[in-house]
């Protein structure tokens, strides 16, 4: 019979074990041997905002990586500021940068691997408000998007290299050769450019509730519903095509599959939506985060 002591020793190695295999850094990390392991990820962001405080500096990306950085330890991340043409150039030329907050669509799964973070009410029209009436808008208020780009007495201002959802990004590429949209590359992901149509320098953008009040929400702007966009839209996290690129969202997806991943993910998006926002999409809100905070299936 074996004594008290060694007993004791076993079943405390046991104990040790169990706890290590449950502690969040460990489940964390991608579980394929065969693929590269991941130190350090540069995580390119525009979503800067010098007017909010510093905590809130980098926006989604603050949060994506002060998370990570409680969840995934043994990884360093670094935050880079990137605009949002170059960012995507990156991550298709294989470079080993992740990026948050991207919209998903299937021709960006071709270059880049996705964990689903946010479901996002759509971008709207954010017009100036003296320019409000001048709006093709259909019975329920929606704008009219082909036929306000094809108003060339109205400016936009939009985002070069920016995906604005599958519906939208179709009506913007059959926009008139003479359309009076102008396309700008932003460090600050579109800040400076709703400050263009706050200035009367455009008439109007298209963006999301959060670039508005990261903007400082300014009077002089509304957001107005875009007829045939209204449906949420799905945003990741997205890495490289390649090994490392697969092991990093593995191991990013990891973290965030759990209560407290999703729990953080909700937080972030709620804090920039108004009230009405959140209670039209609640049922919606409430199912996605209900699977998010469970790991996913990532394939290569």
């Amino acid at each position: 019979m074996k004594s008290p002591a060694p007993i004791r020793a076993q079943l405390f190695a046991l104990l040790s074990l169990a706890a290590a295999l449950a502690s969040p850094a460990t489940r964390a990390q991608p579980a394929d041997p065969a693929l590269p392991a991941v130190t350090k990820i540069t995580w390119l962001a525009s979503d800067h905002a010098p007017q909010l405080a510093a905590s809130d500096a980098s926006g989604v990306t603050s949060r994506i990586t002060a998370y990570l950085a409680r969840y995934w330890p043994k990884v360093r991340h670094e935050v880079v500021l990137a605009n949002a043409k170059r960012s995507w150039q990156m991550i298709e030329n294989g470079d080993e940068v992740c990026r948050a907050n991207l919209v998903r669509t299937p021709e960006r799964e071709k270059s880049a691997y996705f964990t689903n973070t946010q479901l996002t009410p759509p971008p709207q029209l954010i017009v100036r408000r003296d320019r409000l009436a001048r709006l093709p808008r259909n019975a329920a208020g929606e704008v009219q998007l082909p036929r306000l780009l094809a108003d060339t007495r109205l400016r936009g201002a939009l985002i070069d290299g920016r995906s604005y959802g599958p519906a939208l990004d179709e009506m913007l590429a059959a926009r008139p050769a003479g359309s009076a949209v102008a396309m700008y590359a932003p460090r600050d992901f579109g800040a400076r450019v709703l400050q263009m149509v706050s200035l009367d320098r455009a008439d109007y953008s298209i963006d999301l509730d959060m670039a508005l009040i990261m903007s400082g929400n300014p009077k002089d702007l509304v957001s107005v519903p875009i007829q045939g966009a209204s449906e949420l839209v799905m945003a990741g996290i997205a890495c490289p095509r390649t090994p490392w690129g697969l092991a990093a969202i593995r191991g990013i997806d990891t973290a965030f599959g759990r209560p407290e991943g999703a729990a953080s993910l909700r937080a972030g998006l709620m804090r920039w939506l108004t009230p009405e926002t959140r209670a039209h999409y609640a049922a919606r809100f409430d199912a996605f985060y209900k699977e998010r905070s469970k790991p996913s299936r990532i394939d290569p």
